[in-house]
């Protein structure tokens, strides 16, 4: 698991990632700040930043990236919904681009292909 082995850490800190990485997986159309995060933990900002990339091996502003793009990849398989404020995303324009860079096809195009393999 990935908490397993994250170096220099105290397992409250581990316990409080774990944490903070629920709730932010939790309701992935929310925006949570890390400073709402850090008041809601109790942890320092740069702490959580530090903690959490030990623990997840990256930013928390990209894996809840990565967490909404395949969201919004299964929503767009399965489903007609529209994307962009199901997943957190104020802007539709933002989030096509967002999409994009992950998966090399706009949202439609994503959906279509999809579909079409379906048969």
């Amino acid at each position: 698991h990935a908490l397993e082995g994250a170096h220099g850490c105290s397992a409250e800190q581990l316990e409080t990632i774990r944490r903070v990485h629920e709730a932010l997986t939790a309701d992935l159309s929310s925006r949570i700040t890390i400073d709402e995060l850090s008041r809601r933990f109790l942890m320092n900002p740069s702490t959580m930043k530090e903690v959490f990339k030990t623990v997840y091996g990256q930013s928390i502003a990209a894996h809840i990236r990565e967490h909404r793009m395949e969201r919004a990849a299964e929503l767009l398989r399965e489903t007609d919904a529209s994307m962009a404020g199901a997943i957190g995303y104020e802007s539709a324009s933002k989030f096509s681009a967002e999409f994009r860079k992950a998966y090399g096809a706009l949202p439609t195009e994503y959906r279509r292909a999809a579909r079409a393999e379906k048969g």
